[in-house]
């Protein structure tokens, strides 16, 4: 009488494991890559509504916040980083407070990032606003699934920005 016998062999069962680890790895970076453009699709929301938001400001107080809200001092003349005193160099008007206490944003917008400071590290991601002496008005964000590009050039007064603060999304205002 003849056993029969089942079972796997060492081979097919190490064969399955490194097949299961291609694909564990495989979903694991697909995942990573759809949480970035999640991310940036969230920070190109929020900078429409930030440019709407300001543009019903300007049409009840006659600016972009340029005398009320945002950076008061240095070299900015009226921007700043969102949230308030994003890189730590103060004082600053917290600009999404003006546009909340005036009914024009509902809620504090953030980088769904949650980092809340930086400095100048150009891998941080923040909201950014800035109106030239010509008065146009720019928004300005960090995204992740781009790599910095020259889109700046297009901000007369902020074109080394994609080299400063890794900027790489413009959003004009006005």
């Amino acid at each position: 009488m003849k056993k029969s016998v089942s079972g796997f062999t060492i081979v097919e069962l190490l064969i399955v494991i490194v097949v299961i680890a291609i694909l564990a790895t495989i979903t694991i970076v697909a995942y990573n890559g759809v949480q970035e453009r999640t991310r940036d699709s969230i920070r190109k929301e929020d900078l429409g509504s930030l440019a709407k938001a300001w543009q019903l400001y300007a049409i009840d107080n006659g600016d972009y916040g340029d005398a009320n809200c945002g950076y008061i001092g240095g070299s900015i003349t009226s921007g700043g980083w969102l949230p308030n005193d994003y890189d730590a160099t103060g004082p600053r008007i917290p600009m999404d407070d003006c546009l909340k206490n005036g009914g024009y944003l509902s809620k504090a917008l953030r980088d769904p990032s949650g980092l809340t400071g930086c400095g100048t590290n150009t891998d941080c991601h923040a909201y950014l606003k800035y109106t030239c002496t010509d008065g146009s008005t720019w928004l300005f964000a960090n995204l992740e699934s781009k790599t910095a590009s020259n889109e700046t050039d297009i901000v007369p007064c902020a074109p080394t920005y994609d080299t400063v603060y890794g900027i790489d999304y413009v959003l004009r205002v006005n």
